[in-house]
């Protein structure tokens, strides 16, 4: 097949022409309706119909096993004319293949096409070839239009529904961005939630790599950074809609972890940072900006303050009414909420907290001892930034284990918390009043979250919190891809990302850097829950 001579490749195309029209549209229409029945809809193809609104890419989301029932119904464009005149050249198959998945690509494109050739009963395209609105139908009513690219078989079986796209939908221009949200490179399980590599882990926590060691990923990953640099200086992640008028759209500049660990390499981060906001503003006019993750890093630019200046002093920036966000006082207000809606809070006594000297773990602390005056709060760390009679400090890891609830604001070495636990390891679990420790809770809003190793401790629960959920049946506020690759489940978001564009619709006019105002959690909250934002439920 694969060596046959060159001069049969016009009659090869022809033959893999007629095999697909003739086996490929009949095969396809029956296997599909086959994987829409109920118990291979569950197993396979409903993955594939998560897309009610689709793209392009959604065409190529099927479920592992689903590949191999296309590979059968696909394969006899190319296998049958083999098996009836044993030659078949492969350029035709790669032709076909390729073609295949561009007319595949073009049907999920979610456009209105409606040329008189396609749409006029007297026209045989009509059920010689579909249009994107038919296959659009199929997956608004998942029990109709299911022939491939040919209509006709289901105008044949009566399975063909008419489907129009409304005209009332209000489209943006292309070129409109008004806010960036500034990303960055977050390791080697960053790169696979591209969907481009692997559609299967846009969402979902970001994979670990548990015999690869941190520091051989870490340099992996700053020489594809330093490789992707010589070409460009950032990269363009989704774009997504703000409350039906506004595009927000994620950037991330090509800096990986090694570039916030090493100090010398700070002020080239904020460089990017700068060039990245002056081009954004340039072409499209983007005014405002929020920073993501550890490119608000307190050592990198005094959480944004130094972004904040820089461009103040740029000459081409100055006055152009730039605004840079972190939207650190939304998660602070995530993180306030997350403590003091968990059951019999108000009867706790005391917490003990990691990273309480952070600009959150300030803020939150500050404001619990405001409304819950009772409360004590144990901070882990040798410099002592709170002064109140209800905090105490100290440096004993292992004194987390004597209290009921844990915070984690701060990422430590998964070797200091395995040291701190060591003692109580294994201890007995039988009865909760019986184990020599009372901690039964350890909340963890640091990002990525990392789970300790729990081992032996039956009675611990490790929560991830500070992630917020949208609501999407019941709100417009965020549409579209705004929760790929940030290692969270759909119609997620954290609360830094949501608060700079709660601030972008909101029409904010300051900075928001720095250290965060207490007196503006609550406003930021309420303005949030507006929107249909609330903090994911625990499940404890």
């Amino acid at each position: 097949m694969f060596f046959s001579d060159a001069s049969v490749i016009g009659v090869s195309a022809y033959r893999a022409f007629w095999a697909h029209v003739l086996l490929v549209e009949p095969l396809y229409y029956a296997a599909h309706r086959w994987l829409h029945i109920p118990e291979n809809m569950k197993a396979m193809h409903g993955f594939h119909h998560l897309s009610i609104s689709t793209l392009p890419s959604t065409s190529l989301v099927q479920n592992f096993h689903e590949h191999f029932v296309y590979i059968a119904t696909f394969g006899p464009a190319f296998l049958a004319p083999f098996l009836m005149f044993w030659e078949m050249h492969w350029t035709v198959i790669g032709a076909y293949l390729v073609l295949f998945d561009l007319i595949n690509a073009y049907g999920h494109m979610n456009i209105k096409y409606r040329h008189p050739i396609f749409t006029s009963k007297y026209s045989p395209f009509q059920y010689l070839f579909y249009t994107p609105e038919f296959h659009l139908g199929h997956h608004a009513f998942f029990r109709a239009n299911y022939a491939l690219f040919m209509p006709m078989w289901d105008h044949m079986f009566g399975t063909w529904r008419p489907y129009t796209k409304t005209d009332n939908e209000r489209l943006l221009p292309i070129k409109q961005q008004d806010f960036v949200f500034i990303g960055h490179n977050a390791g080697l399980a960053h790169f696979i939630t591209c969907p481009e590599w692997d559609i299967y882990a846009a969402y979902g926590p970001f994979r670990t790599f548990k015999y690869l060691p941190y520091q051989v990923e870490f340099l992996f990953c700053n020489m594809v950074g330093f490789f992707c640099r010589v070409f460009m200086s950032a990269y363009t992640c989704s774009r997504y809609m703000i409350n039906d008028e506004l595009i927000g759209r994620v950037i991330c500049i090509c800096r990986t972890p090694i570039d916030y660990i090493n100090p010398k390499r700070y002020s080239l981060v904020n460089k990017d940072i700068v060039k990245l906001i002056k081009t954004q503003y340039e072409t499209h006019g983007t005014q405002c900006f929020g920073l993501g993750n550890l490119n608000k890093m307190k050592q990198v630019n005094d959480g944004g303050q130094l972004i904040s200046d820089m461009v103040k002093a740029d000459s081409f920036l100055r006055d152009k009414g730039i605004k840079v966000w972190t939207g650190d006082t939304m998660t602070a207000a995530s993180v306030y909420h997350q403590l003091i809606d968990l059951p019999d809070f108000d009867s706790l006594e005391s917490i003990y907290f990691v990273g309480a000297n952070g600009k959150i773990g300030n803020a939150v602390c500050k404001h619990l001892l405001t409304t819950k005056p009772n409360l004590k709060i144990k901070i882990y760390s040798l410099s002592h930034t709170l002064d109140h009679p209800n905090v105490t400090y100290t440096s004993d890891l292992a004194d987390l284990l004597n209290h009921k609830v844990v915070v984690l604001g701060k990422q430590l070495s998964l070797r200091k918390y395995a040291k701190a636990l060591a003692p109580a390891r294994g201890a007995s679990t039988k009865k909760s009043e019986l184990t020599p420790y009372k901690c039964r809770l350890i909340l963890d809003y640091t990002v990525p979250y990392i789970p300790i190793d729990l081992n032996g401790f039956h009675n611990i629960e490790h929560h991830q919190i500070a992630v917020l959920e949208t609501s999407p049946n019941t709100s417009n506020f965020l549409k579209g891809h705004f929760d790929i690759g940030f290692g969270l489940e759909q119609h997620q978001i954290y609360p830094c990302h949501a608060g700079c564009v709660l601030n972008t619709l909101y029409q904010r006019e300051t900075n928001e850097v720095g250290e965060i105002c207490v007196n503006d959690m609550m406003t930021m909250w309420k303005r949030g829950m507006e929107q249909g934002l609330r903090n994911r439920p625990l499940k404890l």
